[in-house]
């Protein structure tokens, strides 16, 4: 304590003398008798006859009770032109407050009331302004205060309000006792001083203390309880002055938690952010909230690693933990605070007000200071929500982001959205100006998207009640800004994953950056892990729009600048699993044994010949700069170059930057390194591990539902060779090479989602999705569900493509992150509740008249059943209030709830052949070319070029000849009848037709009487040799345009 630092430990004699200015002096003690005697009255004794250790204890309160009844003129010399007592007074008070501090800590049961009064009467500003008036008492008591604050008067007066106010049950503003009245009295006084006095270092000292000893400090029982709320109770308290002194980030006070609590407590009621003449306040209030709201980025709430990208795993590693459990209540009342509605009102009209772009920035850094905090933050805060729906805001906010730049030594200037999208590291006072700014936009932006519907995002005029007031940017503008914001997304993942040795010059730096550039780009890990997570949100999500009805031109989205590995398929792996130590902004973090063993393991194969795929020298420097390592357990090979890190986060995060046709290679690729590794080079020979299938024609799907479960065959991946059953029950001709299997698994498909088995249905556009009452159908549908969806991953797996037509909503299911879809998948499920929805989200009449209520009816098998969209639903109507909770309930009955066991069923029997990471480098759109092809004309050339002959003919025939003159003379209809006819399906392969397996082939088929026939199993068309184009045209038009099935010979 710093009494007894003064006090106890110290010659008390020669301590009470230096504090009347008369150590050392050989009169000491005379000068001071002397000194009294000028306003003490005659009857009082010669000498202060006391020991020196009953100076500290006897000697305040002895000569307190002499002086308190000469106070008034006391006073009054203090004051006078002779004035030894306007310094020594407050010294007297001084050893009062060590007197009542030396009591507390020896435990004494001893009176304070003499101290106490003493204190009272001499910095009470009703007694000296009725001696003094009131300059004269205003002089008095700033001297006073001024002396005993630097004598460490607030941290007195906390440690007797901690050791002399009993227990309290909740917050009160009226004093437990007369005693905590007295104290609470001491706090006051010199508070309510700094609104009567204009001497602004006066206020700033007295405020300061206030902050330092008694707000900022953790609280106790009695401060927060007590001391906060009265304090809060007062008529009035310098909140203004507050703020001023509190203005400037190099003072002492600790932006604490505690800090925060009592300054949103003492705002409420005295500080209205709003209020006329306090808009030059409203920067310093933004200002400081945003220092001190800092400290609830610690609150670990909602932060549980997630199972989602690989920027949230692990989030909580990179959080402080909270100092105690009292730290984390706190924390929790100051959310309430920050979320009462006028407090938000009051500010949110402020900033209206206001077009300071410096106001702008620090309410940013509040509510970036918030988002960070919890993982949903944006629903959390009404301040968030509420300037998300607020399209001025973000119209400005966005202008700010644009124009912040830095100014280079040339007196260039350079917009720092552009440094940061060419992935070059920033100081921390650079990336303070627009971090905040930039992950608030995307967070804000975010959420209003996710609202609005394709007619408002559009502005479509054709849509009644549709408000063209809540999109914030035109179509042209959102072109320009996904630009701008794919690119700034590219540079995070430049910054994401640095380099372990610079790739920009110190020179470079320093010209776009100036002088001052701090050399350590990334103190702040969360906040740029934060601002990638966002910004990226957003751009799939603009991107999401542009691929449901496009407004960006074409090639758009495509960056140049990512260079794919195709050649090396097998050196390119983008398993999550081996991501799972390269985190966004994650730093560097050393090796463990077992990675270091397997580094031995592999550098000692390359005496076996093995090619470095890197220069090693670099690659030893990485090691000694710790750099990740992707190495698991089981898994040998180099640590992947920081190249690779990037090219896989772009591939998982932002897929749709790459071009379709490279991540086609990619996927290719994958699965070619796989099939290498499940089936080996031996499978064309027959041999090695391999399924062997026997079914039954006309039992397809119940005998490959048996026979393919996961308990007969728990690898899909293997090599397949099946043996068709005919009606008789005899082995068809014929040994599967490959034909007899794509036939099989052709005709599978198309049996698994065939409507009249009831699995899947269609919607009124022909799209398929599973069906909603398939419980009524089958009990065991969950295993249903996985063994098709095994299947349709075994045709991806073996390069097959079969014309399933999936609804978008589904096909969004199987690629998203999360298997739930939002209300704007609903118009590819039924257009007509989208729209109906649509027309109750605008009604501009009461929605109460349309007797709605949160249930839905079912008619399932002719059976009618009534199920509520939330629990009680039955008896809730819905009204104007609450229609938008019921659109998006009945949205996600329809897309979700009642289709989420048949869909969950069906991805993980999809990624139990093929990984799911692989399928979600697609959007939904490109999935179904992915299954089914693209919807092109078929390319003669190609298929020319890439045709085999047999039989006898060659591409110089005279039929083949003919053949090609007749396919080019063909429709694109025809063309792509023909492909059907032979291929069974009518899209030509992905990357052409190099890539179709087996090769299209034109075989000899013998006399002209006899039509073209076709082996779809094996990519064969059975050709008569026509010498007349007419003849091959006429007969070649019948066979494909019958429609009479596909034969197998």
């Amino acid at each position: 304590m710093y009494v007894e630092e003064n006090c106890m430990d110290r010659d008390s004699n020669e301590w009470v003398l230096k504090e009347f200015g008369l150590k050392g002096s050989p009169r000491g003690w005379r000068v001071l008798e002397d000194s009294f005697f000028v306003v003490l009255p005659p009857s009082t004794p010669s000498r202060l006859n006391l020991t020196h250790s009953e100076v500290c204890i006897k000697c305040p309160v002895w000569l307190s009770q002499c002086i308190l009844k000469q106070h008034d003129k006391l006073l009054v010399e203090a004051n006078s032109s002779n004035k030894p007592w306007l310094w020594r007074l407050p010294r007297l008070l001084h050893l009062n407050m060590c007197h009542m501090t030396t009591m507390i800590n020896l435990g004494s049961r001893d009176s304070l009331a003499v101290p106490l009064r003493m204190l009272e009467v001499f910095t009470s500003w009703e007694t000296c302004r009725r001696i003094l008036g009131d300059s004269l008492a205003a002089t008095h008591l700033t001297h006073t205060f001024t002396f005993l604050v630097h004598k460490g008067y607030f941290q007195q007066v906390r440690c007797f309000l901690d050791n002399k106010v009993p227990p309290l049950l909740e917050p009160s503003p009226t004093p437990p006792t007369p005693l905590a009245s007295c104290l609470f009295d001491m706090i006051t006084r010199p508070v309510n001083l700094v609104t009567s006095v204009t001497h602004t270092e006066f206020s700033d000292l007295i405020l300061r203390s206030l902050c330092r000893h008694i707000l900022a400090p953790q609280f106790t029982e009695p401060v927060q309880l007590f001391v906060i709320p009265a304090l809060s109770a007062l008529p009035q308290f310098p909140f203004r002055q507050l703020l001023l002194a509190l203005r400037h980030v190099d003072i002492d006070v600790p932006h604490t938690t505690w800090l925060l609590f009592a300054m949103l407590s003492l705002e409420k009621k005295h500080f209205i952010i709003g209020e006329s003449g306090n808009g030059g306040l409203l920067l310093g209030f933004l200002q400081l909230l945003a220092s001190l709201t800092k400290n609830i980025t610690k609150m670990n709430i909602g932060r549980a690693a997630s199972s989602g990208s690989a920027n949230n795993d692990s989030d909580d590693e990179l959080e402080p933990k909270l100092e105690n459990n009292a730290q984390t209540q706190v924390l929790e009342q100051c959310v309430e605070m920050l979320n009462d509605s006028g407090r938000v009102a009051n500010l949110l009209l402020a900033v209206d007000q206001s077009q300071d772009p410096i106001v702008l920035q620090a309410l940013c850094q509040v509510c970036h200071n918030l988002l960070v905090s919890h993982n949903h933050a944006i629903h959390k805060y009404r301040l968030l929500y509420m300037l998300a729906f607020k399209p001025t805001f973000l119209r400005h906010l966005w202008t700010a982001i644009l124009s912040v730049c830095q100014t280079s030594i040339f007196g260039s200037e350079t917009p720092l959205l552009h440094v940061i999208s060419r992935g070059i590291p920033m100081c921390a006072e650079l990336s303070d100006r627009i971090v905040p700014l930039l992950a608030v936009f995307c967070s804000l932006f975010s959420l209003l998207i996710v609202t609005l519907h394709d007619a408002e995002f559009y502005s479509d005029e054709n849509l009644p009640g549709t408000s063209q007031h809540t999109m914030p940017f035109q179509l042209s503008e959102l072109v320009s800004m996904t630009f701008t914001l794919k690119e700034v997304c590219l540079g995070l993942v430049e910054l994401a994953f640095p380099d372990s040795r610079p790739s920009v010059t110190d020179g470079y730096r320093m010209a776009v950056h100036g002088r001052d550039s701090d050399s350590n780009p990334i103190e702040n890990t969360q906040m740029w892990a934060h601002l990638f997570k966002v910004t990226v949100g957003l751009v799939r999500q603009l991107h999401g729009r542009d691929i449901r009805r496009a407004f960006c031109p074409e090639g758009h989205w495509i960056s140049k600048q990512i260079m794919i590995p195709v050649g090396r398929p097998s050196e390119f792996i983008v398993r999550r699993s081996h991501l799972r130590n390269y985190r966004p902004f994650r730093g560097l973090r050393a090796f463990t044994r077992e990675e270091l063993d397997c580094q031995l393991h592999w550098l000692n194969s390359l005496s076996q010949g093995i090619i470095l795929m890197f220069d090693w020298p670099a690659w030893n420097g990485e090691i000694r700069a710790q750099i990740l390592v992707s190495s698991t357990k089981g898994e040998e090979g180099p640590p992947l170059s920081t190249k690779e890190v990037r090219t896989m986060t772009i591939l998982r995060e932002l897929p749709f930057v790459v071009s379709f046709q490279e991540r086609v290679l990619v996927f290719q690729g994958l699965i070619l390194k796989d099939k290498m590794e499940h089936q080996g080079d031996h499978s064309h020979f027959m041999q090695g591990p391999s399924i062997q299938l026997s079914v039954r024609r006309s039992y397809l799907y119940e005998d490959s539902f048996d026979k393919l479960s996961p308990e007969n065959e728990p690898d899909l991946r293997l090599k397949m060779r099946v043996q068709l059953v005919n009606v008789a029950g005899l082995d068809e001709a014929g040994v599967d090479g490959g034909g007899v299997f794509r036939e099989f698994l052709s005709e599978l498909l198309k049996t698994c989602f065939d409507p009249n088995r009831g699995f899947f249905r269609i919607t009124k556009d022909n799209m398929l999705h599973p069906n909603p009452s398939v419980h009524l159908i089958a009990d065991n549908f969950p295993r249903h569900y996985f063994f098709i969806g095994r299947i349709l991953g075994k045709a991806l797996y073996e390069n097959l493509l079969v014309e399933l037509p999936f609804a978008d909503f589904f096909l969004s299911k199987l690629v998203g992150e999360h298997s739930d879809v939002d209300i704007h998948h609903l118009a590819s499920l039924d257009p007509v509740i989208y729209r109906n929805l649509l027309f109750l989200k605008t009604y501009e009449g009461d929605v109460a008249d349309l007797g709605l209520d949160f249930t839905v009816m079912n008619d399932e098998l002719g059976e009618t059943r009534v199920e509520e969209l939330k629990p009680g639903g039955a008896n809730i109507q819905v009204t104007n209030i609450n229609r938008i909770e019921y659109i998006h309930l009945m949205a996600d009955y329809k897309l979700n709830r009642q289709m989420r066991a048949q869909c969950n069923a069906f991805k993980q029997g999809l990624a139990n052949v093929v990984p799911v990471e692989w399928l979600q480098m697609f959007n939904n759109r490109e999935l179904q070319v992915l299954i089914s092809g693209a919807q092109i004309p078929v390319a003669v050339e190609d298929l020319k070029q890439h045709t085999n002959y047999a039989g006898g003919y060659a591409s110089d025939h005279p039929t083949i000849k003919v053949f090609w003159k007749v396919m080019n003379n063909f429709t694109d209809e025809q063309r792509s009848q023909l492909l059907k006819f032979v291929t069974s399906c009518s899209r030509p392969p992905l990357l052409g037709f190099k890539e179709l397996d087996p090769p299209f082939c034109i075989q000899h088929a013998g006399s002209v009487d006899r039509l073209p026939t076709a082996s779809t199993c094996m990519n064969l068309l059975k050709l008569p040799e026509f010498t007349d184009e007419v003849t091959l045209r006429d007969k070649l038009l019948y066979a494909i345009q019958a429609g009479a099935g596909f034969e197998l010979s």
